[in-house]
């Protein structure tokens, strides 16, 4: 008799939890497809929402770059990291609709929200905030960056006069000068920029890109790796004339 009701007992949880595993099935089907009505609505309402986050970063963006100080830097780095985190999140969900037929131009959208992202900030909310703040701190450092021709005495040059020096000057010593010293400015961004590109990375490869580099690449309607074929093609056609150009002006320049 008891044998009998633990047989009946296991029979009735079997049924429960092959039923509760059907209806879990059902439910995982049901969300694997979506609708072009619902990839509509998200592809309008995630285009409303970054173009909105957008703007107020470029906003906050201006004024930390015209206005260089650690309070307008941390205005830019927290409005980034908002940007940022919303675009690697639109990007992960545009990709539920990619079995969707579309129309082409609602597919173009879809993949451009695929892509958004630049720099995509990893799925950890610590990472983001990182990363935002890197962003916005090489961006600084590099607007308040000064080279002194004479050491520390004035006048020094920020980017734009180098950049006029290097437009005008035609004294190999000034240029070389010039050269290594606006590149000694950047020596202590060093450690910063590899981080930086370390969670970008780790953030594309989270979006099924290998890297950053493959993420970009995928911006011009063709897979990564064609692209770079396509590159490698185009430069075998045009070295020729860029050898002959560089011979040229090196030509001109000695008879100077």
């Amino acid at each position: 008799m008891k044998s009998a009701w633990k047989r009946a007992a296991v029979g009735v949880l079997c049924c429960a939890m092959a039923g509760a595993m059907g209806a879990g099935v059902a439910r995982g089907q049901a969300k694997a497809a979506p609708t072009p009505e619902e990839a509509k609505k998200f592809i309008e309402e995630a285009e409303q929402r970054l173009f909105d986050l957008n703007n107020k970063a470029s906003r906050a963006s201006w004024v930390e770059e015209n206005f260089i100080t650690d309070d307008t830097e941390q205005i830019a780095a927290d409005a980034n990291e908002i940007l940022n985190t919303a675009s690697a999140k639109y990007a992960k969900e545009a990709h539920r609709y990619d079995g969707v037929k579309l129309s082409p131009e609602l597919a173009r959208k879809r993949l451009l929200l695929e892509l958004a992202t630049n720099f995509p900030a990893p799925d950890d909310p610590k990472a983001q905030k990182e990363l935002a703040q890197v962003l916005a701190s090489l961006d600084g450092d590099y607007g308040k960056g000064k080279w002194c021709p004479e050491g520390d005495k004035k006048p020094c040059m920020d980017v734009t006069a180098i950049e006029r020096l290097m437009a005008t000057s035609r004294d190999p010593e000034e240029l070389k000068r010039a050269w290594i010293g606006w590149h000694a400015v950047g020596a202590p961004m060093r450690d910063r920029y590899a981080r930086m590109v370390e969670l970008g990375n780790q953030g594309s490869r989270e979006l099924g890109y290998a890297d950053a580099g493959a993420l970009w690449r995928s911006n011009y309607d063709m897979p990564p790796d064609a692209f770079t074929k396509d590159l490698d093609r185009l430069w075998d056609q045009l070295r020729p004339l860029y050898l002959s150009l560089h011979a040229y002006v090196r030509g001109q320049l000695v008879k100077k």
